[in-house]
C-alpha cells in the first residue's frame, strides 16, 4: 500500500504545507509497514501543457520512446493497473519534473491531493500539472480495472464567495484520466491559521 501526497500550493511553506505534512506523518504512524511520499508543487518544474498532442502519437514511436518502469522491489513500483496498461508508453516532450512526479502518481494505491482555491479554482501551478496527466488519457489505464481512491483537501482563509466546485472539478476530471476516482472532498477553508496550526477539523464536502 503506496500512499501519494500532492501539495498543490505555489508556497513552500503555509496552510497548505503543514497540512501535507500531518496527513503525511499520519500515514507514516498509522501505516509504517506502508510506503508514503510527498510532491510539493513549490519545489517542483513543471510546465504548463502545450496541446502538441506528441504524448498520442508517442506509443507509435514504440519502447524506444517509453518511460521506464520501476523493478517491482522500488519504492515508486507502479500498481498493478498501471504496469499491465500502456501509460509509460505515452509520454510528453516536455523536459521537466513531471516524468518524475508521474512516478509518484503511478505508485499511488491512494492519492491525497492538498490544495489552496484561487478564485474558485487551483491555482497556476497545480493546474499545469493537472494538464500534463494528458498522456494518460491517451492510455489505457482507466480501464485498468477498479479506480483508486482519491481525496481531495481544500484549503483557504475561508470566504469564498464563489464556491470551489471547479478546483474539485479540475481535480476529479484530471486524475479520473490516470485511473482514479474522487471519493472525499474535505474542506479546511478557514480552520487552519496562518502559522499552519489546525484549529478545526475540516468538513466534508458534499458539492
Amino acid at each position: 500500500m503506496h500512499r501519494t501526497i500532492i501539495v498543490g500550493s505555489p508556497r513552500v511553506q503555509g496552510r497548505c504545507a503543514a497540512l501535507a505534512q500531518e496527513i503525511f506523518d499520519a500515514c507514516i504512524e498509522e501505516a509504517p509497514q506502508d510506503g508514503a511520499s510527498l510532491v510539493a508543487i513549490a519545489s517542483v518544474n513543471i510546465a504548463g501543457c502545450i496541446g502538441c498532442d506528441a504524448c498520442k502519437r508517442a506509443a507509435e514511436a514504440g519502447s524506444d520512446g517509453a518511460l521506464p518502469i520501476p523493478d517491482a522491489d522500488d519504492p515508486l513500483a507502479p500498481t498493478a493497473p498501471v504496469r499491465a496498461s500502456d501509460a509509460h508508453a505515452h509520454v510528453c516532450v516536455i523536459a521537466d519534473d513531471m516524468a518524475e512526479v508521474r512516478k509518484h502518481v503511478d505508485a499511488a494505491d491512494e492519492l491525497i491531493v492538498v490544495a489552496p482555491v484561487y478564485f474558485a479554482g487551483p491555482p497556476a501551478q497545480l493546474k499545469a500539472l493537472l494538464d500534463r496527466l494528458q498522456p494518460y488519457y491517451w492510455s489505457d489505464v482507466r480501464r485498468q480495472g477498479a479506480k483508486r481512491p482519491l481525496a481531495l483537501h481544500v484549503v483557504g482563509e475561508g470566504g469564498d464567495p464563489h464556491g470551489i466546485d471547479p478546483l474539485v472539478g479540475c481535480v476529479r476530471s484530471a486524475f479520473a484520466v490516470a485511473g482514479f476516482t474522487l471519493d472525499r472532498v474535505l474542506d479546511w477553508r478557514g480552520r487552519i491559521d496562518a502559522d499552519g496550526t489546525i484549529e478545526e477539523d475540516a468538513e466534508l464536502y458534499d458539492g
